[in-house]
């Protein structure tokens, strides 16, 4: 008689191996698989930073600002030079110190005073014979200073007229593109003001519109905005 509980005990250790063979081949197989899906996903992009609510973006200074800064010339100078320009005069200095250079408001008003004043002698004692030189010698600068001539007239010969000195004074004083020192320059040699009043005139309407440009530029003015819209 054949004693099965021995037949049977082997075969069941056989068959329990080989299962536990497949479940650590099945086990191995789903670790390889999380290794290589864990190695094979795209990295995630960093998260872009937050930007700070007061981050204040930077302004670019002028191109004007830009090419005298190429040649290394110093701030103080750059704002003297800005004011000595025709067109730019205060209305251009004085921003670019305050907001460009982050000059206090007395170095911005007083290096912009000096420089617009310093194109103002040389335009009322020398305007007139260099112009007779010019024109007689040259068409071109001949309508050249016939339009500049009745454009300025145009502009400011009705106060100067009036008022004299005075007027013009305070036709330099408004800060516009179409004032200033160097058209208050002309205005007196067109008018024939004695430079002895003319200097003082326009030195005045310079000092007022140097004020007017530098609260504007410090954002003193916009103060006023407050009480005017109620």
């Amino acid at each position: 008689m054949t004693n099965l509980p021995g037949d049977i005990r082997p075969a069941n250790m056989a068959r329990a191996a080989r299962s536990r063979r497949a479940l650590v081949r099945v086990a191995a197989t789903i670790l390889l698989v999380c290794c290589v899906l864990a190695v094979a996903q795209p990295a995630r992009p960093a998260p872009e930073p937050e930007p700070e609510p007061a981050a204040v973006e930077e302004r670019e200074p002028p191109r004007l600002v830009q090419w005298l800064e190429s040649y290394r010339i110093a701030p103080w100078l750059i704002v003297v030079i800005i004011a000595m320009l025709p067109i730019f005069e205060l209305r251009g200095s004085i921003p670019v110190a305050v907001l460009a250079f982050e000059m206090s408001w007395w170095e911005a008003y007083a290096l912009s005073v000096v420089g617009n004043l310093i194109p103002i002698i040389p335009i009322i004692l020398l305007i007139g014979p260099v112009s007779d030189f010019l024109m007689a010698r040259s068409r071109l600068w001949r309508r050249f200073f016939e339009w500049i001539f009745a454009r300025t007239r145009r502009r400011g010969q009705d106060i100067v007229e009036k008022y004299q000195a005075l007027g013009l004074g305070l036709f330099v004083s408004i800060p516009l593109p179409v004032t200033g020192a160097w058209t208050g320059s002309l205005l007196a040699f067109l008018m024939r003001i004695k430079a002895r009043w003319a200097f003082p005139a326009i030195l005045g309407g310079v000092m007022l519109a140097g004020v007017l440009v530098t609260l504007a530029s410090t954002g003193v003015l916009g103060v006023f905005h407050i009480f005017t819209r109620y």
